[in-house]
């Protein structure tokens, strides 16, 4: 194991434990210095990414990396920091995405459409009016089935407007997001095949990522 990959975790837990601009101005070196860690783990899982799909927009590791401010402009309740490093790789603005998440007690690959804008949305529960059989062919392969869970957490109650409560994909019809997540633990993080375990996940949920921008791009490349 990398001793660079454990010194992530300790940035996270000090970080969380001192989440404020004064502390991080004192210790911007060191927060520089986990952002080069964290990129050493990522590069590689980019440039399978990458090499598997020629769409993926990101150059770089360091181009992966999510902003570690939260936005406190809409929520201001939120600490100044967030509490894990975000990384994604993806397709452009608003559209559907892989994602890796490293937090203190939350590790995860995940993808999909999240929080996507009512126009969007409604694109995409079109596709999955029209097209349902695909995506279940999607979410129903073994990869998928084995490994990934689909987020439903904050799922309609009942079946959006204009769709029928016994309609045969009312389940994902009433998904807010279309996204899935694999939680995975720090020994997978430590270990050595933790770039095959990010890249396979990447390609279990590329056909969903797939559904989802054709959905709200209707470009025949997706």
């Amino acid at each position: 194991m990398s001793m660079n990959k454990a010194g992530i975790f300790k940035f996270i837990q000090a970080l969380q434990e001192n989440n404020s601009k004064a502390w991080m101005d004192a210790n911007r070196s060191w927060y520089e210095e986990t952002k080069v860690a964290v990129e050493e783990v990522i590069e590689p899982v980019l440039e399978k990414v990458k090499a598997y799909d020629l769409r993926i927009i990101q150059a770089s590791a360091r181009k992966c990396l999510t902003r570690i401010n939260n936005n406190l402009l809409f929520h201001p309740e939120r600490p100044t920091y967030k509490d894990h490093f975000g990384i994604v790789m993806g397709y452009g603005k608003g559209k559907a995405d892989f994602y890796i998440h490293l937090g203190l007690d939350e590790l995860m690959v995940a993808g999909g459409l999240w929080h996507p804008s009512s126009a969007q949305l409604k694109k995409l529960r079109m596709e999955i009016d029209y097209e349902g059989q695909g995506l279940e062919k999607v979410l129903s392969s073994t990869a998928f089935q084995s490994h990934f869970t689909l987020f439903q957490n904050d799922s309609l109650q009942n079946a959006p407007k204009g769709y029928p409560s016994d309609h045969p994909h009312i389940e994902w019809l009433k998904l807010r997001s279309l996204a899935a997540f694999r939680p995975f633990s720090r020994k997978d993080f430590y270990s050595d095949y933790f770039v095959d375990l990010a890249f396979e996940s990447f390609q279990t949920l590329l056909p969903m990522l797939d559904f989802a921008n054709r959905a709200i791009t209707e470009e025949e490349s997706f």
